[in-house]
């Protein structure tokens, strides 16, 4: 599994499940200065941070994930998820 953001609930974080994932690309299509594909795998992009990009991009790459493999945890989140 990949993540991007720091540990804290200050700030935004995105993740994407591997085991999930099958490559579509649909979240490279929203935010390609986010994902990147490699091994038919979606991935975040090196030295990307999801506090760069607003809460509805993050949204809309979650939301355009059909195996769910991606998850996004706003910024204050104080119930977010675990990496």
């Amino acid at each position: 599994m990949s993540t991007a953001g720091p540990g804290g609930a200050q700030f935004p974080q995105i993740s994407v499940d591997h085991e999930l994932c099958s490559g579509t690309g649909h979240c490279r299509e929203v935010a390609p200065k986010l994902f990147t594909l490699r091994d038919r795998r979606a991935w975040l992009v090196e030295g990307a941070s999801p506090a760069d990009f607003g809460d509805g991009l993050l949204r809309q790459a979650e939301e355009a994930c059909p195996w769910f493999a991606i998850t996004y945890t706003p910024k204050g989140d104080l119930c977010g998820k675990i990496s």
